[in-house]
Parts: C-alpha cells; sequence; structure tokens
C-alpha cells in the first residue's frame, strides 16, 4: 500500500480554473481503519495562513534518523521549516541545508535519486467517477486512484472551492523529494493549489482499510498563533541534526 500513504492529505490537479483566493484556516481529519474498529483513532491538522503552513499530529511523527516531532511549521516567507521537537524547543532547518543533507545522503547511498524511472501513467491510473457529494459546505467530485492489485484504489473526494499554497513544501519537493521517491508516488502531481481533499477511503480486496475524513474546515474561528514560534522556545539548527543523526549510527 505504499503507494496510498502520500494522497492521505494533497489533492489530484484535475481542474485549470482561475485560482480563487487562498484558503486561510484549519482543516482537521480523523484517521480510521474500519476493518480494526478498536483501535483509536488518529487526528491530522493542518493549518493554512498567508506563506505559512503547520501541520500537526496527535502521534509522533518520524521525518528521518534523528528527528521526530508532533509539528511542523513550513514558513515559506522564511525559507525553512521548523520541527516542533519538545515543549520548549525546536528545529529549524532552511531550504539550502535539506538541498545539501540530500544530496550528501545520495552520495554515502551511491545513488542519486529516482530521476528518469517511469512517469506516472495517469490515463491509466486515475478516473474520474462523476459521483458528487456536498462536504462541510463545498461540492466534491469523487476519483478512483487505482491500485497496482486487483480490487487495490483509492477514492479521493475533491472540491475547487479550497485553494491551498502549499509554498516551500511544494517547491521542496519539486527540488528534492520527487527524485528520492518511487515513480508509483506522483506527489508532485497531487500537491497543488487547485484541488484539495476533503475525504480518502483507500481500499485492498475492494475492502475499506483506511478513511481520513475532514471532520472540521474552519476559516474564521481558528487558533493563528500556530504559525508563529511560541516566545521562549530554543532553536536547534542543523548542526544538531546532524549530530543526532551521527549518533544513532554509532
Amino acid at each position: 500500500m505504499k503507494f496510498l500513504l502520500p494522497f492521505l492529505f494533497f489533492a489530484l490537479s484535475v481542474t485549470a480554473e482561475p485560482l480563487l483566493a487562498q484558503f486561510e484556516g484549519k482543516v482537521e481529519y480523523r484517521i480510521t481503519t474500519p476493518e480494526n474498529p478498536d483501535d483509536e483513532p488518529g487526528n491530522f491538522y493542518l493549518t493554512f495562513t498567508k506563506n505559512r503552513l503547520f501541520i500537526q499530529s496527535d502521534n509522533e511523527m518520524n521525518v528521518m534518523s534523528g528527528l521526530n516531532t508532533n509539528g511542523v511549521l513550513v514558513r515559506s516567507d522564511q525559507n525553512d521549516f521548523i520541527f516542533i521537537t519538545g515543549p520548549d524547543e525546536a528545529l529549524q532547518i532552511n531550504k539550502d541545508d535539506i538541498d545539501g543533507l540530500v544530496s550528501m545522503m545520495n552520495r554515502v547511498q551511491g545513488n542519486s535519486g529516482n530521476s528518469g524511472g517511469e512517469s506516472f501513467n495517469w490515463n491509466e491510473r486515475v478516473e474520474e467517477t462523476g459521483n458528487t457529494q456536498r462536504l462541510h459546505g463545498y461540492e466534491t467530485s469523487e476519483f478512483i486512484l487505482k491500485g497496482e492489485a486487483p480490487g487495490e484504489y483509492v477514492s479521493v473526494w475533491l472540491t475547487d472551492q479550497i485553494k491551498v499554497d502549499w509554498g516551500l513544501l511544494q517547491k521542496t519537493w519539486d527540488d528534492v523529494g520527487s527524485n528520492q521517491m518511487d515513480s508509483e508516488i506522483p506527489v508532485e502531481m497531487v500537491m497543488n493549489r487547485n484541488s484539495f481533499p476533503l475525504l480518502v477511503e483507500a481500499y485492498e480486496d475492494d475492502r475499506l482499510v483506511m478513511r481520513a475524513e475532514s471532520i472540521v474546515v474552519e476559516s474564521r474561528n481558528f487558533d493563528r498563533s500556530v504559525t508563529e514560534i511560541p516566545s521562549g522556545v530554543k532553536l536547534m539548527g542543523f548542526s544538531d541534526l546532524m549530530m543526532n543523526m551521527f549518533r544513532q549510527r554509532r
């Protein structure tokens, strides 16, 4: 199911209509596994303001070796990422450092990324069903992303009435991430400003195995302060991340 994961919170590029005003607000998703009803649901949050995006999860996210976080602040206006690593500390990494880190990792691993591989076949793998429904007051349309195995697919309900600017996150993916992942994961095609997912359902053997449902879409009364670094938080730098990585390798 590796191809399913990137489609949880990124929209498919399906329209070429003029952009609406930039969405500023909070979207909260609840993630459930219907086949395991006893599993605790997970919550995932996206908060958008002008030039900034805050990504947060109830569960700790492993970004890479030596770096775990409960939240990531993407500051396009500052060209950096702030990874929340504790109640009073955070790690600041700018875009140039990420480019350098990936280049170093490629040299160590003896590869140059995945550029040059086969491109994703959108004509065969993506289907517009014609089904529509209204979610949180927004009109959505269903698209099916077909998997490689029979009965494996993802149903994505998209609205073109929410326009977000992924900013630095999209630029970093375009410059770095797209060369690091398999061509079966065309994230560079789904992270865009033309549409936004409000419901994602993943199926295996035609059984629903994962549901990511937006339960809150708020554009007025939301906490903008999460896109600012709280006072008193100690910022660590790129060298601190490198030291953590080296310690874990020893």
